[in-house]
């Protein structure tokens, strides 16, 4: 069977894949077209400017759109462990330095759980197909 064919036959990677690009890009719409509801909803003070917040939509839409492209091409299953394990130490470092609002240790769980579970799907199927 051709390696891509068997990438897409893996229901299991293929579902956590589609449901990781679908949340990066749904949180992504979210903030960038109401990230005053978003920061508040989140814990973080008022910001008189939503540039930055609206930027990150965009971002997360982005990684989303590349996500989503792991469906197809296995090799952008490294963008999804990379970033999200990246976006952990991020979160960590804000949390424990930074003093970010609490409810982003659920993000951190969140991310750490999307990356690990991609992760460990990701090499599964690489040792089914190598068998």
């Amino acid at each position: 069977m051709d390696a891509r064919v068997a990438w897409r036959a893996d229901k299991r990677l293929q579902i956590v894949i589609l449901l990781v690009g679908l949340h990066s890009c749904a949180l992504g719409v979210g903030m960038l077209t109401m990230p005053r509801l978003l920061l508040a909803i989140l814990g973080f003070p008022e910001s008189p400017s939503v540039f930055f917040p609206s930027q990150s939509g965009i971002f997360l839409i982005i990684c989303g759109v590349f996500y989503l492209a792991a469906l197809r091409e296995p090799s952008y299953v490294w963008t999804i462990v990379v970033s999200k394990a990246l976006a952990v130490l991020f979160l960590a470092g804000h949390l424990v330095f930074g003093g970010a609002p609490p409810l982003l240790w659920l993000a951190l769980a969140g991310d750490f759980t999307m990356g690990a579970v991609v992760l460990f799907l990701a090499w599964s199927h690489r040792e089914a197909v190598a068998r």
